[in-house]
């Protein structure tokens, strides 16, 4: 098994590039697969392996099992931007929580979102633990320990009774064995094949039971609140009207999940850029896997009309996009 990403860079077709006048400018490179329910994964090596980073949150939030009907139990799911009803919201489910920032043990930084960052530094704003984007889910951890009586001390540890039923969870749907480590946020995260991956999130979204539908319900009913305004995933689910799933994940991750409908299975689509995070090369990288991927389903061909959309946009007017193969 490959060990990461870099290492089948120089073996893959890139994702798309950018030229001028047929020369190359910007050429993203990556992975990405497709994999309709019942059928083989279609893409790239599926044995590399990715470090999961905030595409573990729907199973961090089911593992809390501290869900309410009020909005704010969304930012569990949520990689939140810092806009106005973000922070608006982590207030109530801080209250909730019964945790001020010294609780939280993210790391303070400035929001996701360019401008509201660029204010806060202009103005001399210092950032908090609030402002971190996992702040929601670190908030409903705590809530959880106060739920089940666990010790908030040390909630984040990778023994920590809450951080237990996370990986007990977890092992019930992936296929393979994990490699644990620490996210960004200081919480357990882990490396797993993009087949696991893949495959774990087909089968989390195609489950039926009510706390998953519930889930899925509060994620779809909040897609401002767990991406933003500004956000290719929110502006995905908020296109399709909710019949795909989208979450990114830091530094270059996409996955996307589509409902059952009528006749037509769920399906599964996954990105990992090797250049690191930017909305518009993850764009770009899925508009080109999904305008080369025949027969989509019904959700994935409004998804594709809408990155078509939009290409006028995200594609600077003296270049040109370039598709594989090449």
């Amino acid at each position: 098994m490959r060990t990461d990403i870099k290492t089948v860079v120089s073996e893959i077709t890139p994702l798309f590039a950018l030229a001028r006048r047929g020369i190359s400018e910007v050429v993203i490179t990556g992975v990405s697969y497709f994999k309709v329910e019942n059928e083989q994964i279609q893409g790239s090596d599926q044995s590399v392996v990715m470090i999961a980073r905030s595409l573990l949150k729907p199973w961090q939030f089911l593992a809390c099992d501290a869900v309410g009907a009020e909005n704010f139990w969304a930012l569990g799911l949520s990689s939140h931007s810092g806009q106005a009803h973000h922070m608006d919201e982590l207030q109530h489910l801080s209250k909730l929580a019964m945790a001020g920032e010294d609780e939280l043990f993210c790391p303070r930084g400035y929001p996701l979102d360019p401008g509201v960052s660029s204010v806060m530094q202009n103005s001399g704003i210092k950032p908090s633990r609030f402002h971190h984007p996992c702040a929601g889910k670190h908030l409903m951890m705590i809530a959880a320990c106060r739920k089940h009586c666990f010790d908030i001390d040390k909630y984040w540890d990778v023994d920590h009774p809450i951080q237990k039923k996370v990986t007990n969870i977890i092992g019930q749907y992936i296929q393979e064995k994990p490699l644990w480590m620490t996210d960004s946020c200081g919480l357990p995260t882990m490396a797993v094949s993009a087949r696991g991956l893949i495959n774990m999130w087909e089968r989390l979204l195609t489950n039926d039971d009510p706390k998953i539908q519930q889930m899925k319900k509060l994620w779809t009913s909040n897609i401002r609140l767990v991406g933003g305004y500004g956000r290719l995933e929110s502006d995905i689910m908020e296109a399709s009207k909710g019949r795909v799933i989208a979450n990114e994940g830091a530094d270059g991750l996409l996955m996307l999940v589509s409902e059952r409908e009528p006749g037509q299975p769920a399906a599964t689509c996954f990105i990992k850029l090797a250049s690191g995070y930017s909305t518009t090369y993850l764009a770009l990288a899925l508009w080109s896997l999904l305008s080369r991927t025949p027969n989509l389903p019904p959700a994935f061909r409004v998804v594709n009309d809408y990155l078509k959309s939009r290409l006028e946009k995200w594609i600077p007017g003296d270049q040109e996009l370039v598709l594989p193969p090449f």
